[in-house]
């Protein structure tokens, strides 16, 4: 039974959240050989100022994807 959760700011609307929803579990049936049934994707919505980065709230976005290197 995979798991994903997926975390980002809020402001998603729910067909858009429905969309990526539908893209990871293709990519777990086509890719992973799971069972679409047995595929669940958790979001977490959270306020900018409830992100903390560094000891910092996370407000301008600098937030990156996991393995980018910084300049």
């Amino acid at each position: 039974m995979p798991v994903v959760r997926v975390m980002f700011y809020e402001g998603r609307s729910p067909q858009k959240k429905r969309e990526i929803a539908e893209q990871i579990t293709d990519a777990l049936v086509r890719i992973g050989g799971s069972k679409r049934e047995a595929v669940n994707v958790i979001f977490d919505n959270f306020k900018k100022e409830d992100w903390v980065i560094g000891g910092a709230p996370e407000l301008n976005g600098s937030i990156t994807k996991v393995g980018a290197k910084s300049a």
